[in-house]
């Protein structure tokens, strides 16, 4: 099967159209069931909500999906060369597959020494010779993920998740590639298929947690952020400045959930790691605030004044807190 660019665009293309198809007849067929529960003689609310929700989620996942179908790579590869050898009668079979494993090995060498420009020339090469080479395609998805590429990113994801579709790696991928677009319905559906086939997957509860916190469902976001956070904790001995981000999240969920107590611990072990950070002291002023101790918010709102003096945020808090 030849796997060119032109045919890996237009495969995910259409996929991403089918995608919007769908989700506009869930939205249309929500939008009526919500229609119907309100106009009954005797309106059902819950229903109204529920299905008002679900067609507000469906018609967003269908303009997510129609900008996808639109993805194309910020830039071609460039693989003049590959083309030269390997074009029909130039090169056998073997030629080319042994071409390709060494562009593989080069490419997946500078992947790890974070060469993410060179990585991706050289794994688009080892693709171009061998289309059927299902690893350097999924590392060639990342390097674009890493250079930024993220719309490229999800094409090659896409490509290789039809040959692979068992690899919860690349729907992992597909997610973060997703969630960097802003398209956190897809990106949640693509970390809960690699979460389908690995439900420890440290990564993916943390993408899925992203997804729904910045969709503003805390509530939704919390159990895999904190998942997240455990297998974290398990695997590092010291933390990163990830396991740090993903702390701040939990707690900014606790936050709007109104469980400011919890909320509050989480800021503080953040702002231990992270002392640096002003948002930290943001979020501990606003948990103070909220348990009464106006003192303590006070002096929160000062330590984070000092480190993002222009922040908003911590005006308003000063504020609020009576200074």
């Amino acid at each position: 099967m030849r796997l060119d660019l032109a045919s890996a665009i237009a495969d995910a293309s259409k996929d991403a159209a089918q995608t919007a198809a769908d989700a506009s007849r869930e939205a249309s067929r929500a939008a009526e069931a919500a229609a119907r529960a309100a106009n009954s003689p005797t309106p059902d609310d819950v229903v109204v909500r529920r299905e008002s929700n679900r067609a507000r989620a469906a018609a967003e996942r269908a303009w997510e999906a129609v900008d996808e179908a639109a993805d194309r790579p910020a830039r071609s590869p460039s693989a003049s060369s590959v083309l030269l050898t390997s074009s029909p009668g130039f090169f056998q079979g073997f030629r080319r597959s042994m071409q390709a494993e060494a562009s593989f090995a080069r490419g997946s060498a500078l992947l790890e020494e974070r060469k993410y420009q060179e990585a991706r020339d050289q794994l688009a090469e080892a693709t171009a010779l061998y289309p059927e080479h299902d690893q350097a395609r999924a590392l060639l998805a990342w390097s674009e993920y890493f250079l930024g590429d993220f719309r490229g990113a999800t094409i090659s994801f896409k490509t290789a998740l039809r040959r692979q579709p068992t690899w919860e790696g690349l729907s992992n991928g597909l997610g973060w590639s997703r969630l960097r677009l802003g398209r956190y319905q897809l990106a949640a559906s693509a970390f809960q298929s690699a979460l389908n086939r690995n439900s420890d997957y440290v990564d993916a509860l943390n993408g899925l947690g992203s997804a729904q916190f910045e969709r503003g469902n805390y509530e939704a976001a919390l159990p895999p952020l904190e998942k997240a956070l455990q297998g974290s904790r398990r695997l590092l001995s010291a933390e990163p400045p990830e396991v740090t981000t993903l702390r701040g999240k939990m707690a900014w969920s606790l936050y709007y959930l109104e469980r400011h107590r919890e909320a509050l611990a989480m800021f503080i072990r953040a702002s231990l790691a992270a002392p640096d950070s002003h948002q930290y002291q943001v979020g501990m002023g606003w948990c103070y605030l909220k348990l009464g101790q106006k003192d303590d918010a006070r002096a929160a709102f000062r330590r984070a004044q000092q480190l993002g003096p222009t922040d908003e945020a911590v005006r308003e808090g000063l504020r609020r807190a009576g200074i």
